[in-house]
């Protein structure tokens, strides 16, 4: 089977599935296969979370920082979302985040218990 046929085949059919997070680098500009997945989940009304990641560095050679990095991802996926997705900046070398992440999974665990 297909991994991009399976992979949507599982979003589009699992009646327990309360969001996605999609994990994006910010430490480099907007990418298209990263592009394509939030656009798809977007246009199939997917419940999402952007997590971005590498928030506290930039890649040698590329100039932009995460923030503008974050900001332009954001810009390109808008047309397919009504209400922008929630998002969370994340670092794993500073730990930015971290705390924010986890409450919210236990929110998203918290709304499929109930």
């Amino acid at each position: 089977m297909d991994w991009s046929s399976f992979t949507k085949g599982f979003f589009l059919n699992r009646e327990t599935l309360v969001a996605v997070l999609l994990l994006v680098d910010a430490s480099v500009p907007p990418q298209k296969i990263d592009l394509d997945c939030a656009n798809w989940l977007g246009r199939n009304d997917i419940p999402i979370t952007f997590v971005f990641t590498k928030c506290d560095k930039m890649k040698s050679g590329k100039g932009r920082r995460p923030d503008e990095n974050i900001r332009d991802f954001q810009e390109l996926i808008r047309q397919n979302y009504r209400q922008h997705p929630p998002w969370i900046m994340t670092s794993s070398l500073t730990g930015l985040g971290r705390d924010e992440l986890l409450l919210h999974m236990s929110q998203l665990r918290n709304y499929w218990e109930d």
